[in-house]
């Protein structure tokens, strides 16, 4: 009568066994194999959060840029992005040539803080610049890092959005010059009444002589003095020379540069050990667990039982 249930009662508890053990590690495995860090949509806004856009190109140099993560972003993963400023040698990308480093903001963005303002606004480029926004915490200053330099981005596939354009820098000494050609007039009018005072010396020296003549040369003196004022006249049309000399207006931005993409990568591929749950999953996982292991009870309750029955017989 006991023979078959001495029989049947190994078979149990290796199935339970067989039962029990996967149930009970498949939650981990499940937790482990969904939950990633993958890469996520990055819109920027330039107007203090009014408007967001994923534009791969600015038409305008902008200090203070918002960024924000959008869509699903997986808890415990991070994502870096940074804005920097520099000073160019041309307009365009192309014609960028030497770049100097101005000024570099960094932030980290995730589940909890998916949202930040990155502020170069007292290192904007004053005449030909290039703005770049893009998605790591590197900063290419030429130091810790290369600076750009064209063809060869430094960030080829991490750029968000970017502008080159600006002006041609002014040169600085024509405007302080133009304050003498000013002064040059004033002391014109001053000089003329010492030349009439010349002629009036001239009759005194020789009053005995025809008159006549004396008073031609005077005559012919006026002229000069009235010559010698034209001249001031034009002098002070050469003050127009200094409008050439102020800031010429910002061309259009260059619209030929590399174009940025509106995703940012995470900075692991896993998000941090003690925030991978399975959220709602696991409860499930709990449940197939307890059930393997209650399999595994009975199956091991049984063998001993087995066991002491046929040490008995």
């Amino acid at each position: 009568m006991h023979q078959p249930l001495r029989r049947s009662l190994p078979a149990l508890a290796a199935l339970g066994i067989a039962i029990g053990a996967p149930l009970m590690t498949a939650g981990t495995a499940h937790a482990q194999g969904e939950y990633a860090c993958g890469d996520v949509n990055v819109k920027y806004s330039v107007d203090g959060g009014k408007s967001w856009t994923e534009d791969g190109r600015m038409d305008q140099p902008h200090g203070v840029i918002q960024v924000r993560l959008v869509g699903d972003i997986t808890e415990g993963c991070d994502y870096e992005v940074s804005l920097a400023s520099y000073d160019t040698e041309g307009p365009t990308w192309e014609t960028s040539g030497k770049q100097t480093f101005l000024g570099w903001a960094t932030t980290t963005l995730n589940k909890g803080h998916s949202q930040a303002t990155l502020d170069v606004s007292k290192h904007l480029p004053k005449c030909f610049g290039q703005i770049d926004l893009y998605n790591n915490d590197q900063k290419f200053d030429g130091v810790a890092n290369p600076l750009p330099k064209y063809p060869n981005g430094v960030f080829p596939n991490d750029l968000i959005t970017a502008w080159n354009g600006g002006k041609a820098c002014t040169p600085t000494p024509t405007p302080t010059g133009t304050p003498t050609a000013t002064g040059t007039p004033t002391r014109t009018p001053t000089g003329t009444p010492t030349s009439s005072a010349s002629p009036t010396g001239t009759p005194t020296q020789h009053p005995t002589g025809t008159p006549t003549a004396t008073t031609t040369p005077s005559t012919s003196a006026s002229p000069s003095a009235s010559t010698s004022t034209k001249p001031s006249a034009p002098a002070t049309t050469g003050t127009p020379s200094a409008s050439p000399a102020a800031p010429a207006p910002s061309g259009p931005a260059d619209t030929t540069g590399p174009v940025g993409k509106p995703s940012a990568k995470p900075v692991s591929a896993k998000p941090a050990p003690v925030l991978a749950s399975t959220g709602g999953n696991s409860s499930q996982m709990i449940a197939y667990g307890a059930g393997g292991a209650a399999l595994l009870a009975v199956g091991g309750g049984a063998l001993v039982i087995a066991r002491r029955r046929g040490s008995r017989s």
